[in-house]
């Protein structure tokens, strides 16, 4: 008699391990995939460029802009860099190089097309704070984001969560430059850690938005 609870009990947890096992191993492969969200759109106002990937992301921008699908592009500075002010003491760059803007100019979008905001931002929902104060005055009817693949599914949660008043639609289109491999990201170990810090992310940045915890 004693021993028939015992035996359900390890029934149990062999059958929740077994189904852990079984779910792990569905989701597994599908993490990267899930991390990517990509919205169908004609067209929006504003193409708005996020730091952190100038090159990829500004090429992106660059070919909504040729396809007729965005009026203006906005575009976040990157953060300061310390190699870039090592090359300018080289000589070999100029102090005032900007990638967005050279890719951008030098792909055909008039300078009057293209804004940048005063300063760098850290993190995307102080971006997404900060774009909220430029916009305030006259808030687009329609913003598309462009980020990297793994960073999009965030990236529009959060710029829709802090945007719901600033803007009528908020999309996001990743470059389609970037090279990361949602289907495929743990072959690579630079994306699995980008996988493995994106959750990471999305955890800190829902609970943040969820508890209020937003300082301008």
């Amino acid at each position: 008699m004693n021993g028939a609870p015992h035996g359900r009990v390890r029934l149990w947890v062999v059958a929740a391990l077994l189904g852990g096992v079984l779910g792990g191993a569905w989701a597994f492969p599908r993490a990267g995939t899930f991390l990517v969200v990509e919205d169908r759109f004609s067209h929006a106002d504003i193409a708005l460029v996020l730091s952190g990937d100038a090159v990829h992301r500004s090429l992106a921008a660059r070919d909504l802009y040729r396809q007729g699908r965005v009026d203006r592009i906005l575009v976040i500075p990157e953060p300061p860099d310390p190699a870039h002010d090592e090359l300018v003491r080289l000589g070999l760059l100029d102090p005032a190089f900007v990638w967005s803007e050279r890719i951008l100019m030098a792909s055909g979008v008039p300078r009057s097309k293209i804004t940048f905001l005063p300063e760098p931002v850290d993190g995307t929902i102080q971006e997404a704070m900060r774009v909220r104060a430029f916009l305030k005055d006259k808030p687009p009817a329609s913003l598309v984001l462009i980020t990297s693949k793994f960073a999009s599914r965030r990236a529009r949660f959060i710029f829709r969560h802090v945007l719901q008043r600033q803007a009528g639609q908020v999309f996001c289109s990743p470059s389609p430059y970037d090279s990361f491999n949602p289907a495929r990201w743990w072959a690579h170990p630079r994306q699995a850690l980008y996988v493995v810090m994106e959750y990471q992310k999305l955890l800190v940045n829902a609970l943040t938005l969820a508890l209020g915890r937003l300082t301008p």
